[in-house]
């Protein structure tokens, strides 16, 4: 019996394994934006679909009459590689993601409205009915017109503390009834999601609970906590606070922490992933928070590969604490904050760990594929 017993046992425990094995890993988004801008150099057509789960076409705008507008050169008439010469045939990137969901049907596209630079109407046309109507009307239209598309990503940069154009407090509810009206008119079969500030001043004032009434997810963008104008180097995406003497909360983990205290479900909850850098000059230290004269250009995650990392001079250094990279030239001064792998991998990690909806980054043709696939590895995918 004793035998019996113990090969049963046996027998158990390896099916377990073997059902473990075969299990399929957690359901992650992977969002990646494509930049139209790009087209160039970086086709549609080229993006590494199969690795993705949604992509944002960046950036619709928003017309002086309040509607969606996007721009219609690149979008429906350039002529990319490969697609058919004829006028009649159709053409531009809006083809590309046609025949790119005929062998990837699971890839959902968004076009994502506005922008840092583009943000400035969303003020004026969420602060009144007619206009907030006006707009979502436009948004169900669009997606009526161009079925290629899934849904509507919305990156309003930034309701009430501002951006390029001045905040008000009365933008709080205004994107309560701005993204009610957008739901009612896309109906509940398409994606409505937003971009939103990683900042504890961007974070506080949002009215999330009622906002996720309309929403499928939230992408917190956990980048540029430190760039611009600022007299001192530091982190552009630390994971965790190391002594940030601007803000303890200026990382990824708080401002997660922000969100969820806030009523975001943690399952519906993206996190921002940036594949470019920031940098300094005027720097006489490596160390993190060393003052600096003046902000340099660093650049998209290839670009740091191919002009700084291995370039006379440079040195990589890793904090263990913010679990980040930089680098730095002692001659030049040039500091760099940026993600590589190990980094990108870790907060993967990290999302998977806390159980969150995935993982968004900006932008695709910033990576030749190192930090995807880091970033895929860390989610188990």
């Amino acid at each position: 019996m004793a035998i019996v017993l113990t090969l049963i046992a046996f027998v158990v425990s390896m099916t377990m394994a073997g059902a473990a094995a075969q299990a399929p890993a957690a359901s992650y988004r992977v969002v990646g934006y494509y930049a139209d801008w790009t087209a160039g150099r970086y086709p549609l057509a080229g993006i590494p679909a199969a690795k993705l789960t949604h992509v944002n076409y960046a950036f619709g705008k928003i017309g002086p009459d309040h509607r969606l507008t996007f721009n219609e050169g690149p979008a429906l008439r350039t002529v990319y590689p490969g697609d058919c010469t004829e006028p009649e045939c159709p053409h531009g990137q809006f083809n590309q993601i046609t025949v790119l969901k005929k062998t990837h049907a699971h890839l959902k596209f968004l076009i994502s409205v506005g922008g840092w630079t583009d943000s400035g109407p969303f003020y004026e046309m969420a602060a009144a009915a007619e206009s907030r109507r006006a707009f979502a009307a436009s948004c169900a239209a669009f997606l009526e017109s161009y079925s290629q598309f899934d849904g509507i990503d919305l990156d309003w940069e930034h309701p009430v503390i501002g951006g390029i154009e001045r905040g008000d407090p009365r933008d709080a509810r205004n994107y309560v009834l701005l993204l009610e009206e957008v739901r009612r008119a896309i109906g509940p079969d398409k994606l409505l999601t937003i971009a939103v500030s990683a900042s504890p001043r961007g974070i506080a004032p949002l009215e999330y609970d009622a906002m996720m009434q309309s929403l499928d997810f939230v992408s917190v963008m956990t980048y540029d906590f430190h760039s611009g104008s600022q007299a001192r180097v530091g982190y552009n995406a630390a994971l965790y606070n190391n002594n940030d003497p601007a803000n303890p909360k200026l990382n990824v983990h708080d401002a997660v922490e922000a969100l969820l205290a806030k009523g975001v479900p943690a399952s519906r909850l993206v996190v921002g992933v940036p594949f470019f850098g920031r940098g300094w000059t005027g720097v006489t230290s490596p160390a993190v928070w060393s003052a600096a004269t003046k902000t340099a250009q660093a650049g998209a995650y290839a670009t740091i590969l191919d002009r700084y990392l291995d370039a006379p001079g440079y040195s990589r250094y890793w904090d263990d604490v913010a679990k980040v990279p930089s680098l730095y030239n002692a001659e030049t001064g040039h500091w760099i904050s940026y993600d590589d792998p190990a980094s990108v991998r870790l907060k993967a990690e990290y999302v998977a760990r806390r159980k969150l909806g995935g993982v968004m980054f900006w932008e695709l043709s910033n990576d030749r594929g190192p930090l995807l696939d880091a970033l895929r590895a860390g989610l188990g995918l």
